[in-house]
């Protein structure tokens, strides 16, 4: 997280775990490997937030969920060992690493899958129209949720409830911007 993944050196690695080389190397066999473990780690905490969120019965109203995700997000993501801050990172990094890129994005499959879930019920309930693809509603909720990340993590200037309001602000209904009770 300090010096990001090209300014960090596997001699880095061994001295921030307190590893020997032989021993980072039988769980890794190179740094990519260590990077895509991470990529694993930070996709894979998203995933276990939305799942308790996505798995209730009834499913919450959609601003519930963002605005409970972002809320349980909060002090896991963006605390001092939080994941948050590897996110941009592991994006980036994806753009030139294959390996990595699939990782990402068979994790981001997902999480979209689960955000269409939600949508899904959504339209179950009337809430949303039934002339919208969930799947593509979905897309946009994942942007959303990594436009908050990057936000909370470069600028500093949103919350959980505010960002929700934004969000339900866009799609502002007749019950004022937020989804009907």
């Amino acid at each position: 997280m300090r010096q990001g993944f090209h300014q960090t050196s596997m001699a880095d690695i061994f001295t921030e775990a307190g590893l020997s080389s032989g021993a980072v190397y039988g769980y890794f066999k190179s740094k990519d490997e260590i990077i895509a473990a991470i990529a694993e780690h930070v996709i894979g905490s998203v995933t276990a937030l939305l799942e308790p969120i996505v798995g209730q019965d009834p499913p919450p109203r959609l601003y519930d969920a963002v605005r409970d995700g972002l809320r349980s997000a909060e002090g896991l993501a963006f605390g001092p060992d939080g994941f948050a801050r590897l996110a941009p990172q592991v994006w980036a990094e994806s753009l030139r690493n294959p390996g990595l890129a699939a990782v990402v994005h068979e994790r981001y499959l997902g999480i979209h899958g689960l955000m269409t879930r939600l949508v899904s019920a959504e339209q179950a309930a009337g809430h949303i129209s039934a002339d919208t693809d969930p799947a593509d509603v979905a897309k946009v909720l994942v942007g959303a949720v990594m436009g908050y990340i990057v936000q909370r993590v470069l600028i500093d200037n949103v919350r959980p409830d505010s960002y929700a309001d934004g969000l339900a602000g866009l799609v502002a209904s007749e019950s004022g911007g937020r989804p009907p009770a």
